[in-house]
């Protein structure tokens, strides 16, 4: 009886190790392209180049309990530039609410940047989503013009959390021990064999 219910705990936690090793492998999202418009860099005949930002993006509190990758590519890079930027930066730059197009320049957000920005030349954003408020912004080169577009490509990687898959290998080899004990106790192994 007892090595049948030594089942259940094996079955956890052979349960665990497929979750650590689809962690290990990492789930991949399906690329997703869209077409934009540029934000214009010249604004009245000015060398100005003003931004645009989204509202408020708000990962849900199980993010933290995930490791998610966020790949941003655009096809206009010399014409244009991405960055994610902390919440801070919209309270200072908001967005028109139709446009969406700000009245801050790159310099004005500069110190709310947590990954890309002005400087980000080669078309590539990659960024590790966390549990905390931010905002995507976008800024036009010299040479973007007002109906200019272009084309962006997101995609993601999902794993579990390094914190989460050391749990995960503690529970599943106490689940293997404690099933593997519950089968085949090493006492009555132990007294069997000085028996013997």
């Amino acid at each position: 009886m007892v090595r049948i219910l030594s089942i259940l705990p094996g079955a956890v936690g052979v349960i665990c190790s497929i979750m650590l090793i689809g962690s290990l492998i990492g789930v991949s999202l399906p690329e997703e392209s869209s077409t934009i418009p540029q934000v214009p860099c010249e604004v009245d005949d000015s060398e100005i180049c003003f931004i645009a930002m989204t509202e408020v993006i708000n990962p849900p509190m199980i993010f933290g309990l995930l490791d998610i990758d966020l790949e941003i590519k655009w096809s206009e890079t010399t014409e244009a530039w991405f960055a994610i930027v902390e919440t801070e930066a919209y309270v200072n730059c908001p967005p028109d609410i139709e446009t969406k197009i700000t009245e801050c320049t790159a310099d004005d957000v500069e110190e709310f940047i947590i990954v890309g920005g002005a400087d980000e030349e080669d078309g590539t954003l990659s960024w590790d989503i966390g549990t905390e408020k931010y905002h995507i912004i976008t800024g036009g080169r010299e040479g973007a013009d007002i109906g200019d577009m272009q084309v962006l490509t997101t995609k993601g990687e999902i794993s579990f959390d390094w914190k989460v898959e050391i749990i995960l290998v503690t529970i599943s080899a106490t689940l293997f021990i404690g099933a593997g004990e519950m089968a085949f106790p090493i006492r009555k192994l132990f007294d069997k064999f000085r028996n013997q």
